[in-house]
């Protein structure tokens, strides 16, 4: 499906599909430069799969570093399609743990932080060649950046995806836990509907007082171009829990793009 089926199809979004056409071709024109700047073969021989159990984030014991010139290319792949002059910023060189991430809330830390989230998915494309190599990964962070769950999935199988809120790493986690929290239910997980959305649900937590969208896969697949937007089809759910007890978990790329202002 392109965009403009995709703002056909849900049509109270097409007021925001110029950003999300942008944000789209930024993302695979870093994509493209990726390759030329990340050494695969380091990546590939790392202990990924050895360090899964210990629970630690691929970030969190593995330095990749990238030089000034690489970043700076990076950079600009991402910033023409938004018409953004290049940051003029000393990047870091060493990709940090999500937690250690920090960026300005402007166009300079909008750059800067979805730079770290493509290198993040790239390093993830290739050191997990197969999708059921994390899927030993229990622990509530995502295995690559260190950042939680904004959305969730039930897959044909049944078992429970969480995507991550940051690189949109995806990783099977145990159903019966909170995919925020981890905390386990007696009763099982509270769950609210909306007949016009009939293939997500709502996934609520007592304990951190917090909800998670999670889509069903079993009945029919998802109209994904990226996760975030996906997310954004079922915002009636999101109206839905406004005046509820429980707090949304988003994408982080959406307080990012607040701070957005292309230059025409």
């Amino acid at each position: 499906m392109d965009l403009i089926s995709f703002g056909n199809k849900y049509p109270f979004l097409q007021a925001n599909l110029d950003f999300w056409g942008k944000y789209l071709t930024a993302r695979d024109n870093v994509w493209g430069l990726l390759p030329s700047i990340l050494d695969e073969t380091v990546l590939e021989q790392s202990d990924f799969l050895a360090h899964l159990a210990d629970g630690k984030p691929f970030l969190a014991y593995e330095s990749i570093r990238i030089p000034q010139e690489g970043m700076e290319k990076l950079a600009e792949a991402f910033c023409t399609p938004f018409g953004l002059a290049l940051p003029q910023t000393v990047f870091p060189e060493e990709i940090p743990l999500f937690e250690k991430l920090t960026v300005s809330p402007d166009e300079t830390g909008f750059v800067i932080a979805e730079l770290h989230s493509l290198i993040a998915a790239y390093i993830e494309s290739v050191i997990t060649s197969d999708e059921e190599e994390a899927i030993n990964w229990l622990e509530l962070d995502c295995p690559i950046c260190g950042a939680g769950a904004a959305m969730g999935f039930l897959a044909p199988s049944g078992k429970k995806n969480l995507v991550c809120s940051h690189c949109q790493t995806v990783w099977v986690y145990p159903r019966i836990n909170c995919g925020l929290c981890g905390h386990i239910e007696e009763r099982g997980a509270i769950f609210y509907t909306a007949e016009e959305e009939p293939n997500w649900l709502v996934e609520t937590c007592k304990e951190c007082k917090s909800y998670l969208k999670v889509y069903d896969m079993r009945n029919a697949l998802p109209d994904i171009l990226t996760y975030p937007l996906h997310y954004l089809t079922s915002w009636n759910l999101d109206l839905t829990m406004r005046d509820k007890e429980f707090a949304p978990r988003f994408f982080h790329v959406f307080e990012r793009a607040g701070w957005i202002k292309a230059k025409n």
